[in-house]
């Protein structure tokens, strides 16, 4: 995998980048989580803050990319950094003295996330080869995983040493840094001519997600997947203090578990991919990560929770990695920043139906039941995909050729 951070020096730049903007992320989540509440001493603020943010994916991303699909994308990254710079800076300077204030940058910030995000994704397959596209996904989630494992810890011990204020200056630093390195990739031409109607664009993004069987496939699973998945991002807390009776410090042993196995996925995925078909390994890796969700259920103990959130980490990446690779390979050029930008909207509306749905069931069935039932819903949503497709592919081959494969067995 690392071969391709040496052979191709456009994508390795990117690379570098994306690591230098997922530490700035990080430290910027984590200042502004804590700068909310220190103003605020409420957490009806702090879910505020966060639901601005998927709002924002979810609504602004998909209309912002049919205008980015029209634009030189070396720009657009380069932009979507260095305007994070001061709108960064703002937030110590004005946000922190008006909570109103404070929610307008976040607002901004993240439409600007949201430009980034989707760009990077689309460029992918034209600084690499077709053969190194698994690898070069591989490389940008373990740039987002390793920033997550290492500077989040690091984030919040720089923000309990000297407040909120010096970790946004410090998170200003580091999208400067990503911008100056973007700069040296090359020209990165727009996929799609200005004069095709803004909303004609936006509808052809949607419509390449919904029409194409195969993205639409990969998605709507992942999708189903995600809702049922994301109980654990609202629920892990409450299984490690009310269920597990380890505190803080256990939750924290036990989210570290799953961003190492996360860390070690990516490393992994990619021997994986060169011995088992793409869209085959993405349905195992949901299978099997449905299959783990639902064993913290059955067997909630502390050492048990740990194994299972280290594997679903692992897991995690092999059903990622895949499906990142099947949205860029399956899409044209110029409609890969659309395609992105609706699939972060898909992904981030599941986590949130999600996460209220297992709020909304902690109470009446208990938290290992709700993890028994959501890791059951991945797997059964996803063998029934799997099972759909093997049938179709059969009913495609011919009946002599059927024949012949049954005497083979």
């Amino acid at each position: 995998m690392w071969d391709t951070l040496r052979n191709q020096k456009s994508f390795a730049r990117l690379f570098f980048a994306s690591l230098i903007s997922a530490i700035g992320n990080n430290i910027h989540r984590i200042a502004l989580m804590l700068l909310v509440y220190t103003l605020t001493e409420e957490a009806l603020w702090v879910s505020l803050t966060l639901g601005v943010q998927l709002m924002t994916s979810i609504v602004v991303g998909p209309l912002l990319s049919a205008w980015a699909d029209t634009r030189e994308r070396r720009f657009l990254l380069v932009l979507s950094d260095f305007i994070r710079v001061p709108l960064v800076l703002l937030i110590p300077l004005i946000g922190i003295k008006h909570l109103g204030l404070l929610l307008i940058l976040v607002f901004a910030m993240e439409v600007v996330r949201n430009l980034r995000f989707p760009v990077a994704n689309a460029v992918i397959p034209e600084l690499v080869p077709e053969d190194h596209v698994d690898r070069a996904n591989s490389l940008m989630q373990f740039s987002a995983r390793f920033a997550e494992v290492v500077f989040v810890g690091l984030a919040g011990l720089l923000v309990g040493a000297v407040g909120p204020a010096p970790a946004f200056f410090i998170d200003a630093a580091t999208f400067l840094v990503s911008g100056l390195i973007v700069l040296g990739l090359p020209r990165l031409e727009p996929g799609e001519k200005v004069e095709t109607k803004y909303w004609s664009r936006v509808r052809a993004g949607i419509e390449h997600l919904v029409g194409n069987p195969i993205i639409r496939r990969t998605v709507g699973t992942l999708f189903c997947a995600a809702m049922f998945g994301s109980v654990e991002a609202v629920l892990g807390v409450v299984l490690a203090v009310s269920v597990l009776k380890v505190g803080s410090s256990g939750f924290g042993v036990i989210e570290a578990g799953m961003a190492l196995g996360s860390i070690l996925g990516t490393l992994l995925v990619v021997q994986l991919l060169s011995r088992i078909q793409r869209q085959k390994l993405f349905l195992m890796g949901l299978i099997g990560f449905g299959l783990f969700e639902a064993s913290i259920g059955l067997n909630p103990s502390f050492t048990w929770v740990i194994l299972a959130y280290f594997v679903s980490g692992v897991l995690n990446m092999v059903f990622i990695v895949p499906a990142q690779s099947i949205l860029q390979l399956n899409t044209p050029p110029e409609l890969r920043t659309r395609t992105f930008a609706a699939f972060g909207a898909v992904m981030n509306t599941a986590v949130i139906a999600g996460t209220m749905m297992g709020g909304a069931l902690e109470k009446p069935l208990g938290v290992p039941l709700v993890f028994l039932l959501a890791g059951m819903g991945v797997f059964g949503v996803t063998l029934a995909v799997l099972i759909r497709g093997q049938l179709a592919s059969r009913r495609l081959v011919p009946a002599p050729q059927r024949q012949a494969e049954m005497g083979a067995d």
